[in-house]
């Protein structure tokens, strides 16, 4: 296996260095008549990324991110005693056995005031 790495500054510096190598590569083919640069100046416009496709089913929040330190927080606040009568409310014993589609009123629960 062959890793080829070339660095040049311009586009035409870029054409230059691949045509000498081609011609060491393959030298008795002509290679500069295949390789040879258009006549033209050719304008290359370069393409922004394209932004990642949008995830259909994939819940809005993140558990390590945005459910869990909601929990600390209220295990903190609010006392371990209610946490445990939170989770019993939606049937866990933990906030990551809960179903993703759920942790949004998990939060809004662990937040209220009561």
């Amino acid at each position: 296996m062959y890793k080829i790495e070339i660095t040049a500054d311009t586009l035409s510096e870029l054409a230059g260095k691949i045509m000498s190598l081609a011609v060491k590569l393959h030298p008795t083919a002509d290679v500069e008549r295949a390789y040879a640069p258009p006549a033209e100046p050719v304008e290359i416009n370069p393409v922004a990324p394209a932004a990642p496709a949008p995830v259909t089913n994939a819940p809005a929040l993140i558990f390590d991110r945005d459910v869990a330190p909601v929990v600390l927080r209220a295990v903190a606040t609010k006392g371990k005693p209610f946490v445990e009568a939170a989770m019993a409310e939606f049937s866990v014993e933990r906030a990551s056995q809960l179903d993703a589609t759920r942790w949004a009123a998990l939060i809004e629960r662990l937040e209220s005031p009561f």
